[in-house]
């Protein structure tokens, strides 16, 4: 055998066996089951590991609270078809010029050419030309808003809030569903905060609210809040009733907490639920979200809706006549605390509305209503408070009678008030028409509390344009940090009466307080601005 075949064997066995070797290593690694973990990262393969337990957990759910488990979702499903987010728009025109300084650099003027010449004959500021008015440019600002609204009726008519669409030049409303429409301001009363509005488009077969009946809310009733907060449409919260018949400060409305009878809810309210439904387990709409307190400018569990009767009534007035009529008797009205419940001498259970003056020839003069009644009940209401005898006389549609319920000397009495309109009276505070000369006024005489008291001149009647008919004493001086400013008393306060006695002068005045000790609680009657009122106090 040749040498070169000596060598040409070993070479065959080693191509045979790099031949069966290589196969191996390049695919025997992709081979491998896929389920196998990855040796350079160490991740389980999938179904390696069991997720979550074998079991539901063993809780014994009570059948009640089975049947309980959906029902929020239940009233958000029948609820938020109803409620639409109100997209006011404000356009502002603003004129304007590019040049505002054209008095002294006209149009087009250059001041490179002028001082260094440029061939061209454009004079600067100052060298005899007028200079050219520059045309004014007018653009529209446009500026959006957001609110919710509920719909009331299947043609369009929607509920929502007075500060939602004031000053609105466009209304867009969004349904639930995404149909958008195009809407107008039928009214809006600012003292409530109420507003309707109507889609433009002729429609029908909308989703409709069922309207409820706040009266017979209860602190700790179920409430659910629907509305639109921070753009995020169709937000449901769930809270409680926590209170009943608030009042708050309104800062930049006319007429304040005149008119307020709030729903106070935990169910969270934040900026854009303005104008959304607060409904009650049931579905049924009990009030129109309207404000929130807050330190942070969100919810911080304390809302406020407008209660749906009171919504009901505006809404209609607006709809139908396009104002708002509201009722007036014409009385000025107070608290009724514990110091003037003694005072008065009432037992410290007694509740109700201290009437501190009364308006001749209004319904409650022409009743016999008196300075000092307690009034108790309007048509029906308790009047415990004086945020529920405004809404009660409010409430009362003018020319309807009503029964009036009051404590006169400890006694309870009734008439019937034929209510009026507080728009089309007129108020008056004229009383007696008794006349007495003038005294000489005493500066240093009745001193009591920290205040001095003196006696109405000619000159003081005239400054402070007082009928002859207002007998009583005039405070000259309220001592800084005394009791009597404390109290409130103020400088030309008249003081009228002093625990039930006229004072007409500064001897009865005298007479009245000279015996007066710490401890004894005293009843002032005082004018002021033309109006009277009690003011109770217990002098420490």
């Amino acid at each position: 055998m040749s040498k070169i075949a000596k060598i040409k064997f070993p070479l065959i066995q080693m191509i045979a066996i790099f031949a069966v070797i290589i196969p191996v290593i390049l695919f025997g690694a992709s081979s491998r089951p896929v389920s196998e973990p990855a040796a350079e990262d160490g991740r389980p393969a999938r179904g390696a590991v069991s997720f979550g337990a074998q079991s539901a957990p063993n809780v014994d759910v009570p059948r009640a609270v089975q049947g309980f488990a959906t029902v929020f979702a239940d009233v958000a499903e029948a609820v938020v078809p109803t409620v639409v987010s109100v997209i006011p728009t404000k356009i502002d025109t603003v004129v304007f010029t590019n040049n505002p300084f054209h008095q002294f650099f006209p149009e087009g003027w250059n001041p490179f050419e002028d001082f260094f010449g440029g061939g061209r004959n454009r004079r600067g500021p100052g060298q005899g030309q007028q200079p050219q008015q520059p045309q004014p440019r007018r653009e529209e600002r446009r500026q959006q808003g957001l609110g919710s609204g509920v719909i009331v009726s299947s043609d369009g008519y929607i509920l929502t809030n007075s500060h939602v669409i004031s000053g609105a030049a466009e209304i867009e409303v969004k349904l639930s569903d995404g149909r958008s429409f195009a809407a107008d301001i039928v009214g809006e009363d600012s003292l409530s905060d109420v507003a309707v509005i109507k889609i433009r488009d002729r429609v029908s077969n909308l989703p409709v609210a069922y309207l409820g009946d706040s009266d017979k809310l209860r602190p700790g009733d179920w409430a659910v809040a629907i509305g639109n907060p921070f753009s995020l449409t169709s937000s449901v919260t769930m809270g409680i009733v926590s209170a009943l018949g608030r009042a708050t400060p309104m800062p930049g409305r006319r007429g304040g907490a005149s008119f307020q009878d709030f729903i106070q809810t935990d169910a969270a309210i934040n900026p854009g639920n303005s104008g959304g439904a607060l409904v009650n387990i049931k579905g049924e709409l009990i009030g129109i979200n309207t404000m929130i307190y807050t330190q942070s400018g969100g919810n911080m569990g304390i809302g406020f809706a407008i209660p749906i009767n009171m919504a009901r009534r505006i809404m209609e007035d607006l709809i139908h006549d396009g104002r708002v009529s509201r009722g007036w008797i014409g009385v000025s009205i107070q608290e009724l605390d514990q110091t003037t419940r003694d005072a008065f001498g009432l037992a410290p259970e007694t509740r109700g509305v201290l009437v501190g003056d009364v308006f001749k020839d209004q319904p409650a003069y022409k009743a016999g209503i008196q300075r000092g009644d307690v009034i108790t009940n309007i048509g029906g209401r308790t009047t415990e408070t004086l945020n529920q005898l405004r809404n009660s006389v409010a409430a009362v549609r003018p020319g309807q009678t009503v029964p009036v319920e009051f404590l006169r000397n400890g006694r309870r009495h009734t008439v019937r008030v034929t209510v009026t309109s507080r728009d089309e009276s007129e108020v008056a505070s004229a009383h007696g028409a008794s006349t007495a000369e003038d005294e000489p006024q005493s500066a240093a005489a009745g001193q009591i509390l920290g205040m001095t008291v003196g006696s109405i001149t000619g000159e003081l009647r005239g400054r402070l344009n007082l009928q002859n008919n207002v007998q009583g004493v005039i405070v000259t001086e309220v001592q800084q940090g005394s009791q009597a400013a404390q109290e409130g008393f103020r400088i030309n306060d008249i003081i009228l009466e002093v625990n039930r006695r006229p004072v007409p002068a500064i001897g009865d005045y005298s007479r009245v307080v000279k015996d007066l000790k710490a401890g004894d609680s005293v009843l002032f009657l005082i004018m002021r601005d033309g109006r009277t009122f009690y003011l109770a106090i217990r002098i420490r």
